[in-house]
């Protein structure tokens, strides 16, 4: 999609620049700067000289970043989008054992307050026998 965007470019660009630009003698030369442009290399040996050229050439800088930006999150993802995969699986588990954790630990704090409240019955029990005599 980006090759045939730069040749869709250099096609337009040329048929601006062709009579008005002395730099461009041939389609190879438009093609050129529509990749010099869009890859942001910009060497400057061939320039826009007509209003419709600079346009060109400011559309094609402008898509050209997006599409390095595009290539590179490609890229990034090729290289690390199955560690991302491989760290979300691992995050899930961990999750879901957090929440195990949690529930266990509600659960116990539970049978820690039943206990609670029974030592307590019986310790009233024994104060109120150790009264009465």
């Amino acid at each position: 999609m980006g090759n045939t965007f730069i040749v869709i470019l250099s096609v337009i660009f040329y048929a601006v620049e062709e009579h008005e630009n002395y730099l461009v003698t041939d389609w190879l030369d438009a093609l050129w700067f529509s990749f010099a442009t869009v890859t942001t290399v910009g060497y400057g040996d061939i320039v826009p000289m007509t209003t419709a050229g600079k346009i060109i050439g400011i559309i094609s800088m402008l898509i050209g970043t997006g599409l390095f930006a595009s290539y590179t999150a490609l890229f990034a993802n090729a290289l690390l989008g199955r560690e991302f995969r491989m760290m979300d699986r691992k995050m899930r588990v961990i999750k879901k054992n957090v929440d195990g954790l949690k529930e266990d630990i509600t659960e116990e704090e539970e049978e820690l307050l039943e206990v609670i409240i029974t030592l307590k019955d019986q310790i009233e029990a024994l104060e109120k026998k150790i009264n009465r005599k």
